[in-house]
């Protein structure tokens, strides 16, 4: 990856610093939720030769914060102000102009070329009174402007939510390869995908390591399926757990201390523990019905998982250290492919409705209320959270072949983020990379 250089920054909220004393936007399922306005006008030229660099820029902040869910991305076509006329500024602003269309925020940005780097500068303004919020000031491969715009996304982010954005993550996921399925990565926007396992063989649900060093996936590569871990900076594999039967589901502690799969070495599938390499294996399920689809909670106490123990699939929750598992879900007879909110507070699953369509639903762990995510669009199955709970992404069929999509954390502003042609299938969002400093 391209070192991209921050050259500097006079903040509101500092870059790895205390945030101040200040009214961030609530969750996006919080019931006081409401999407903050904010103007993205075309980026500024500064200098010469970069009005293509300046177009590209804006529309990539624009989609950076409709993803992000906690803004209302304004429509360029009804600025009254001309940006081209205006700089980057708060002298330089007519504030009312932006007021008058219902902006509350307004992110200006300007871009130059300088050898074979560009420079991009980022501002954040409230437009009511006028007053600057951050700027920042970033500098990188020319060809590679993509990760300054999402910097600065990221910092807009944090200033109204206090919290990281995914702008900085990736995303795994099986890939239908001439035949064969691959397990691939793409940003969390789509773009940047490449294929991280791909062989003549089939490979399946990718799981991520805490740290995000290891990409976790299942695979008929020697037999199986087997278990099997590759790591991302050299891609080397090695085989996890090659127990008779299944091997499969693999999850990650949020701890970094075990992992949870599916084997069916005792002739039933079980749920099991086991250290990240794939020793120390204990088994936590012993039930005759089939048990599969592991999920920590974010304390790395619990786990859920779909049992068939009550005569159809459910989702339960089990100690982590075993015991006797307590059943969570009570509607519906096919629940399956659980994942726990890294903030604790739901737990996505998809389930089969009366038409025999599978939709994806969330359940609270604590007192077992279900909300409904997507009806009537395809099939819609795998969700899975984003690393700080605000989004979830999914492969859908409603577009005809299954395609990965993401969403608000309450169901809303659903889009397509797949790019290429194929089938994508069983989608993992990645953990944030270290924060920079």
């Amino acid at each position: 990856m391209k070192k991209i250089a921050l050259l500097g920054c006079l903040l509101g909220l500092a870059w790895g610093a205390a945030a101040p004393a200040q009214d961030y936007l609530p969750p996006i399922d919080d019931p006081n939720f409401r999407p903050y306005p904010i103007a993205v006008p075309a980026f500024k030229e500064l200098g010469t030769g970069a009005a293509a660099l300046a177009k590209e820029g804006a529309e990539i902040l624009r989609n950076d914060l409709g993803i992000a869910g906690s803004f209302k991305v304004l429509d360029p076509r009804s600025y009254l102000a001309d940006p081209a006329k205006e700089g980057l500024t708060g002298a330089a602003i007519n504030f009312p102009d932006w007021l008058n269309v219902g902006a509350e925020g307004l992110a200006k940005a300007g871009v130059a070329i300088d050898g074979a780097e560009v420079i991009l500068e980022g501002r954040l303004f409230d437009v009511a009174t006028g007053k600057e919020l951050l700027q920042l000031k970033l500098k990188g491969p020319k060809d590679n402007l993509r990760p300054l715009v999402h910097q600065f996304a990221d910092r807009i982010v944090k200033h109204f939510t206090g919290v990281r954005s995914v702008f900085s993550t990736q995303i795994a996921f099986a890939k239908k390869v001439k035949g064969n399925k691959a397990i691939c990565l793409m940003d969390f926007d789509g773009f940047g995908e490449r294929c991280l396992v791909s062989n003549d063989s089939i490979n399946l649900l990718p799981a991520w390591s805490p740290d995000g060093r290891y990409v976790y996936f299942s695979s008929y590569l020697k037999g199986g399926p087997h278990a099997w871990r590759v790591e991302l900076a050299t891609g080397r594999m090695n085989q996890v757990s090659k127990q008779r039967g299944l091997n499969i589901g693999v999850a990650a502690a949020p701890d970094g201390s075990a992992i949870a799969m599916t084997l069916s070495k005792d002739d039933n599938s079980e749920i099991y523990r086991m250290a990240p390499d794939g020793t120390k294996v204990a088994r936590l399920t012993n039930n005759f019905a089939i048990d599969a689809s592991p999920t920590w909670s974010p304390d790395s106490k619990q786990l859920a998982f779909v049992s068939e123990r009550s005569g159809n699939p459910q989702i339960y929750v089990i100690s982590a250290a075993g015991g006797e598992p307590r059943r969570l879900t009570f509607q519906g007879n096919y629940n399956q492919t659980p994942d726990w909110s890294p903030r604790g507070d739901w737990i996505l699953f998809n389930a089969r409705d009366e038409r025999l369509v599978y939709d994806i639903f969330k359940v609270n762990p604590d007192t077992g209320e279900i909300r409904r995510l997507t009806q009537d669009q395809g099939n819609n199955e795998h969700a899975r959270w984003s690393p700080d709970g605000n989004l979830v992404v999914f492969n859908s069929t409603r577009a005809g072949e299954s395609k990965l999509y993401i969403m608000n954390a309450d169901g809303t502003n659903q889009r397509m983020i797949s790019k290429g042609s194929g089938e994508y299938t069983n989608p993992a969002w990645g953990p944030w990379a270290p924060e920079k400093k």
